[in-house]
């Protein structure tokens, strides 16, 4: 409890010395200490209630290039933008995500500042720096700056990233997720474009955007608009009971995950839609109902070593009920996930960078127990409304994941679009055999071929 008070405290430091010279939100010393001796022990629930409370209450209205030089945006959307910013007092860069007033509520803002706050102190959220206002036309929140852009980013198309890199951070966001999943949350947006890069080996990533998230058993809704990340159950193939509702669980983030996975390896998307009028989710669909896994997997599967093959059909089973933990994925680092894995450089089970002996993602990253994460080098050590709904599901069917539209509606992605390689920008991802797309947002290493998702407020 103590560490775990320590870190969330280390939130607020920033905040606290610059009081003077920045007048937002400031959390006070004892509301940060109360909250965080009993955070542990007390309900989830009850903690994000409090905090948006004190939000509410201390949120003050101010002049952003007052207190901060607007160094450049670093993304926009219908949502309203993120600007990589100096703090003039101390010269500390930082990203401010401005939410338009115009399309978002308060309540909306105050609950994705406060569940991110909440998060802060595990070392694989990306850090809220306590700091909150509003202007006449936007509400804004501050976080750090992550330098190497977004996972989105790094992935080079139709090829994927070596075995050793992936693994590395798939360890990183498996143990984020375990950290949302046991205080109650769920993330329901998990993709690459919310996975931010420190480095572009992925020693160091962290988890953002949590516009998104929701307790779990929360009612949700399905979505007739859907992307390949959208779990079976949320995608509208049938309708649901009458009188009956579907609730915000674990498993969602779990399929994400898989597909998260399979984009980091491949370079692709596994299929368009979870339907199945989709050809590529039907094959994978019938492929997993076989008794025992027997019969060739398909097509694009086969690059895939078995171990890799199982724990594929963990995540990616089409009953929610079927879906393993995200814990399941640590037990699966010692093996080789792809049949090419010793020919290529980093692409073996440990070979790659930073997965050395005592580094290795499958060398300790317990989330309950302590360790490093693999190449990291950071502990993890870790104590333990339906009118909403309706604006969610008119935004998931606006959303697209071309190169231009992603880009252009990354809600709360903090990227440096300077520090993305040229060789990426030039080329797309797909499901399959789909041909790319474009748009004249020049975004390059985006994945098309899906129904819109716009996750913004």
């Amino acid at each position: 409890m103590i560490r775990w008070a320590v870190l969330t405290v280390s939130a607020y430091r920033w905040s606290a010395q610059t009081i003077e010279q920045h007048k937002g939100l400031e959390l006070s010393s004892a509301s940060a200490l109360r909250f965080c001796l009993y955070g542990p022990d007390r309900p989830t629930g009850d903690i994000l209630d409090e905090l948006q409370l004190i939000a509410a209450q201390k949120l003050e209205t101010q002049d952003v290039h007052q207190y901060y030089e607007v160094v450049r945006q670093l993304g926009r959307g219908t949502y309203g933008e993120v600007d990589l910013v100096v703090h003039r007092g101390r010269g500390t860069k930082m990203a401010l995500k401005l939410l338009r007033k115009k399309t978002t509520k308060l309540k909306s803002f105050l609950r994705e500042y406060s569940i991110s706050l909440f998060l802060s102190p595990c070392p694989f959220v990306i850090s809220m720096l306590g700091i909150a206002f509003q202007t006449d036309e936007h509400y804004v929140f501050a976080q750090e700056f992550a330098l190497a852009g977004d996972l989105f980013d790094i992935i080079p198309p139709q090829v994927g990233l070596p075995e050793g890199v992936a693994k590395r951070c798939v360890h990183q966001v498996a143990t984020a997720l375990d950290y949302l999943h046991g205080r109650g949350l769920v993330h329901r947006d998990v993709k690459p474009e919310n996975v931010l890069l420190f480095d572009r080996e992925c020693r160091r990533v962290k988890l953002s955007d949590f516009g998104m998230t929701r307790r779990a058993g929360a009612p949700v809704r399905r979505v007739t608009g859907a992307v390949p990340y959208t779990a079976p159950e949320l995608c509208g193939a049938a309708p649901p009971t009458q009188g009956a509702a579907l609730c915000v669980e674990d498993s969602a983030d779990v399929w994400a995950l898989g597909v998260l996975l399979f984009c980091m390896l491949t370079g692709n998307f596994p299929w368009e839609k979870a339907l199945p009028a989709d050809a590529f989710y039907d094959e994978f669909s019938r492929w997993q109902r076989r008794r025992g896994g027997g019969g060739a997997a398909p097509s694009q599967w086969r690059r895939f070593t078995g171990h890799a093959l199982r724990l594929f059909r963990r995540l990616l089973a089409a009953e929610r009920d079927g879906r393993c933990s995200v814990k399941e994925v640590f037990s699966h680092f010692n093996h080789a996930w792809m049949l090419d894995a010793g020919t290529g450089p980093g692409t073996g089970p440990g070979t790659g960078p930073g997965t050395g002996p005592g580094n290795g993602p499958g060398n300790g990253c317990n989330p309950s127990s302590g360790g490093v994460v693999a190449g990291v080098g950071l502990p993890v050590e870790f104590t333990s409304s339906s009118s909403e709904e309706e604006v969610l599901v008119s935004r998931l069917k606006q959303q697209s994941l071309t190169p231009g539209c992603v880009a252009a509606s990354k809600g709360g992605v903090l990227v440096d679009k300077r520090s993305s390689s040229s060789s990426s920008a030039s080329s797309t991802m797909s499901v399959g055999s789909s041909a790319s797309s474009t748009s004249s947002y020049e975004r390059g290493g985006r994945m098309p071929g899906a129904t819109p998702i716009e996750i913004c407020v």
